[in-house]
């Protein structure tokens, strides 16, 4: 089968066409060319080979018509290409005026939560304020018919125990007239307790009908 090697350099290249049997190596048809006694310097180590423009190894296997190209090693580094300028971004509808006239609406609209939480907290604490008064003037009312009582109670005992001492030899001849101050005084305090718990009552419902 008819092969061919080549190999350029600036001033000078070569292009050799020969016979080789088939199963030939690349490795194989380049020295067999006789090239490399051409042109000094050639080193299969160092010297990258490909076939018809694309990379080969030196064992690849030829076929008919194949062109073996030696290539020379590249000198320095590549030029970096260089990068397009992106373009700028297209402007949203509406544009900057569309951006400046939301984040007026959102800030209005943080103003006003903010009132209105400012509001709320204020009748809170209006609120909050009056009901300990109302509540101190009705436990201070229930203080005192509490107190009104037990002095009742305190005077009917003392009356009580006056008219026992007075009393006394009468109140071993007739126990009877003892037992009825005794239950007198019983009677008085009661109805003073009576009257201080519907003074309670009555405080509570008043609160309650503030709230």
């Amino acid at each position: 089968m008819r092969v061919a090697v080549t190999y350029a350099e600036p001033k000078r290249q070569e292009l050799l066409e020969f016979d080789v049997p088939e199963g030939t190596s690349a490795e194989e048809a380049i020295k067999r060319s006789g090239i490399l006694d051409k042109f000094e310097g050639l080193d299969l180590t160092k010297n990258k080979i490909g076939v018809f423009g694309k990379l080969a190894k030196l064992d690849q296997i030829l076929e008919e018509g194949d062109r073996v190209e030696i290539y020379r090693p590249a000198l320095g580094k590549p030029p970096k290409k260089k990068r397009a300028a992106r373009k700028p971004a297209a402007k949203k509808a509406g544009g900057a005026g569309g951006t400046a006239a939301a984040k007026a609406k959102a800030a209005k609209a943080r103003i006003a939560a903010i009132k209105a939480k400012a509001a709320k907290a204020k009748a809170a604490k209006d609120g909050s304020a009056e009901s300990p008064a109302a509540g101190g003037d009705d436990d201070k009312a229930a203080r005192i018919a509490a107190a009104k009582e037990r002095a009742a109670a305190a005077k009917a005992k003392i009356a009580a125990k006056k008219k026992a001492v007075a009393g006394k030899d009468e109140a071993a001849e007739s126990p009877a007239a003892g037992g009825d101050d005794d239950k007198a005084a019983r009677i008085a305090a009661a109805k003073e307790r009576a009257a201080a718990a519907k003074a309670k009552i009555a405080a509570r419902k008043k609160a309650a009908a503030k709230e």
